[in-house]
């Protein structure tokens, strides 16, 4: 069955998913969308807004984590979910601590380190299209951008919390690694590939497979910087060497 899959190239949230879908050697076709243009396609689709969208059989998944079940439950091999049931609740808990507490603010700090500077913004949302969908994308940007400052709850006191706790993730991250490397085990599961593709907001390691394009804000290299001599950035990049693999996707 080959699979579809509508996301977003910057997205940590699109991120699980493709990471998914390679590791299980899953064939499927990949739409890329442009965020805030992406709207239309996946309203119709879905009937909501949000990417990243699998489409299985003429059947539309939503949700990252959703997603990523159903794509264990028809691809169990090689496994991301433990059998046992305490580690796969362990497991899963580890993952609903990325999607829920630590993704929305690095996230958020993510395109606040880009909202001052529209055309680096520009040209990382439409990184992989024409120069016309770019120039289209910078034209309506400044309807855009308070539309996406509210639907990521993006405002001054949010970004000062949420830069307040980058580094309280980093320890948390370093704290649930066991002495194996990984979350759960001496394994690579969904828990890893959740804490490391949702770090990728700040980390941006070598093997993710839409790199930024070059130079980044000031703000954001500041960012990433600042966080870079700790463990788990250099783990995050080290899981990506390991485990990010070869590309899925049919061309």
């Amino acid at each position: 069955m080959t699979a579809r899959l509508f996301h977003f190239r910057i997205s940590h949230y699109n991120e699980k998913v493709r990471w998914a879908l390679d590791y299980k050697s899953w064939p499927h076709v990949r739409r890329a969308l442009v965020p805030g243009f992406h709207i239309p396609v996946v309203r119709r689709l879905t009937g909501q807004n949000k990417v990243p969208v699998l489409e299985l059989d003429g059947r539309m998944f939503c949700d990252s984590s959703a997603i990523l079940a159903q794509i264990e439950e028809q691809r169990p091999d090689p496994p991301l979910f433990p059998d046992d049931p305490e580690a796969r609740a362990r497991a899963l808990a580890i993952e609903d601590y990325y999607d829920e507490q630590v993704a929305p603010d690095l996230r958020r700090l993510f395109w606040w380190t880009y909202f001052d500077h529209p055309a680096d913004c520009a040209r990382m949302a439409t990184d992989g299209f024409g120069p016309w969908t770019r120039r289209a994308w910078r034209a309506v940007f400044p309807v855009l951008k308070p539309l996406m400052k509210q639907n990521m709850g993006i405002s001054k006191e949010r970004v000062t919390r949420a830069r307040e706790r980058v580094a309280s993730f980093f320890d948390r991250l370093e704290r649930d690694i066991g002495a194996s490397g990984y979350h759960v085990g001496d394994t690579f599961t969904i828990a890893d590939l959740c804490a490391a593709a949702v770090m990728t907001a700040v980390v941006r390691p070598p093997h993710f497979p839409y790199p930024l394009p070059q130079p980044v804000p000031p703000t954001f290299a500041e960012l990433r910087e600042s966080m870079a001599h700790r463990d788990g950035f250099k783990w995050v990049s080290d899981i990506y060497a390991r485990h990010r693999g070869t590309s899925a996707e049919v061309v």
